[in-house]
């Protein structure tokens, strides 16, 4: 390794993966539960990913792991994670924590760039328009940043997608669909706003701008994978199923589901520790 790294990646289908998602994309390894959620099991991880997160996580000085997600921040401090994370993303990139502390001044830029975007408010009652008729199961805000309905796949789908789109892009407004969830997120709120926050405290603390691993599953990770040096995306994912991720500098992983987190992880060691060493523990 030549210098910082800077590894941030999704959590939901990319490194944990709830039952249901193990049973859909196979790719099964020995796991642990990793969240629970009143007396129910919501996710699992792999044995051999959190063996690799432990030992990336003993180098923090060179190596920063962030979990970077939609999850809000209270769904996200929920996982039980096999590190402690200096940085959190939350959000979609709307919520920065440090120490487990809410970054304010990311908070303001975060909320002078959505001015620029319709309020919150609006976008939840055409949401909640879509539920009186139907058309939605249940509709919720998430930290008053952005909405995302509940809806049945067998009702919901591309063309109801599509008229959401016609309806909120006016409002600076866009949506992404994926199986029994609908997200409406304001323009102006993506991951890769918050990674370039965190990377430039990085790069003034270490005097040298951290090398960026990425890894994501939906078109939610888009930016985020795009802004990275090298980026990783679960075969069996959102991504993978519209074809060959549409970056070079992005691989698609041979196996589905929990097999996949495994692989990105064993990358991320032998990228950041070396290939020996990383084999050694990151063998399942």
């Amino acid at each position: 390794m030549t210098g910082p790294v800077l590894v941030t990646t999704d959590l939901d289908r990319t490194l944990i993966f709830s039952p249901r998602a193990t049973e859909q994309l196979g790719g099964g390894l020995p796991r642990s539960v990793v969240e629970v959620l009143e007396g129910r099991v919501v996710s699992e991880m792999a044995d051999v990913v959190r063996d690799g997160l432990a030992q990336l996580g003993r180098f923090p000085a060179a190596v920063s792991v962030v979990p970077t997600t939609t999850r809000t921040p209270r769904q996200l401090q929920r996982v039980d994670l096999p590190f402690t994370p200096r940085f959190l993303i939350a959000g979609s990139g709307g919520v920065v924590l440090e120490h487990g502390r809410v970054d304010e001044g990311w908070a303001r830029a975060t909320a002078r760039r959505l001015a620029g975007c319709a309020p919150v408010t609006e976008v939840r009652a055409v949401l909640d328009a879509l539920v009186a008729d139907g058309t939605v199961l249940r509709a919720h805000t998430a930290e008053d940043l952005f909405c995302y309905g509940i809806v049945d796949p067998a009702r919901f789908g591309a063309e109801e997608a599509e008229r959401l789109t016609a309806r909120l892009l006016p409002r600076s407004w866009r949506v992404a669909h994926q199986g029994t969830k609908v997200y409406a997120l304001p323009d102006a709120l993506h991951k890769a706003h918050a990674i370039g926050h965190v990377r430039g405290r990085m790069a003034e603390e270490l005097g040298d701008v951290p090398e960026l691993l990425a890894a994501g599953d939906t078109w939610l990770d888009a930016e985020m994978l795009e802004l990275a040096d090298r980026g990783w995306v679960p075969a069996g994912s959102e991504i993978a199923r519209t074809g060959l991720p549409p970056w070079p500098h992005v691989t698609l992983t041979g196996a589905p589901g929990h097999a996949a987190a495994a692989e990105i992880v064993a990358a991320w060691q032998a990228h950041v520790l070396g290939t020996s060493a990383a084999g050694e523990r990151a063998r399942p």
